[in-house]
């Protein structure tokens, strides 16, 4: 507490260094550290971690970001970028307090944003602040990006990736919700990577539920994309290759699912190497 309470007085330090120091190692970096993951265990140490901190140095994070305000003309410099990634560290921080002053001020920042960065910053740390009035808030803003965006291919994308990689209990609903979404066309290899790559590689908390629902989800799609895109379906496999890693139950579950992969009549070539050499 000490610590981070000193990076956040100290006007002198390097912005960017000190929004670094303060985001916390991500569930992919804590599991490299781990021979066999325990993963209920990180999820639950991370979480009371950034709640921690939240909390006990609640007006230094909100007295920060607001300090880091600026009306200057976007630029793409070394300074700004900075500033934006400590402010928008803090207000992601500040939010997990479940202050409703955050919440307006990152809805205020979300509509008015001169600049995607911000602006997508704010809808990412709305969509997943998980207390009621936040939630409402989440829905509200992800009409109105998409509302405003849906022209802009790239920006749609973002969008998908944002919901993909929200932490919040009930992902893997949502994912399947935003397949039937016009936005959403699993034969389009960009769309595929931000809804489903963004749900393996950045939601980790529902992919690896423990009734197993995310790992049948992803098998699907792997089986889905083998038809047409063997590449990215390929990739799309990478998190069940690791199922070594995972406690007894979870492993049994993600290597049931490679098997059942394993025995699709038609398989690609790139499916199917990477496949087997997990199985062996």
């Amino acid at each position: 507490i000490a610590a981070y309470k000193t990076l956040l007085e100290d006007s002198s330090l390097d912005k960017a260094m000190v929004a670094q120091m303060l985001s916390l190692p991500s569930m992919e970096e804590l599991a490299q550290l781990e021979e066999r993951i325990d993963l209920d265990s990180l999820f639950e140490a991370r979480i009371l971690v950034r709640k921690q901190l939240a909390l006990e140095l609640k007006d230094n994070f909100s007295s920060t970001y607001k300090a880091n305000q600026s009306s200057e003309p976007f630029a793409p410099s070394a300074d700004q970028i900075a500033q934006r990634s400590l402010k928008n560290v803090c207000l992601n921080y500040w939010m997990q307090t479940e202050d409703n002053l955050a919440l307006q001020a990152a809805l205020k920042q979300f509509k008015e944003s001169s600049n995607m960065t911000d602006q997508a910053s704010a809808l990412t740390t709305i969509v997943n602040a998980d207390w009621a009035e936040a939630g409402d808030a989440a829905v509200r803003a992800l009409e109105g990006f998409y509302e405003q965006w849906q022209h802009e291919a790239l920006v749609v994308n973002q969008w998908l990736s944002i919901q993909a990689g929200s932490s919040k209990s009930g992902g893997l609903d949502r994912i399947k919700s935003l397949q039937s979404h016009p936005a959403f066309d699993l034969k389009n290899p960009n769309k595929a990577r931000s809804l489903i790559g963004g749900f393996c590689g950045l939601n980790p908390h529902n992919l690896h539920n423990r009734d197993g629902s995310g790992y049948e989800f992803l098998a699907d799609q792997i089986l889905a994309l083998n038809e047409f895109n063997p590449q990215i379906a390929s990739r799309l496999a990478m998190p069940l290759t690791k199922w070594r890693k995972m406690d007894e139950h979870r492993a049994d579950l993600m290597k049931s699912q490679l098997e059942r992969i394993s025995q699709h009549d038609q398989l690609s070539s790139d499916v199917n190497e990477l496949v087997t050499k997990s199985l062996v």
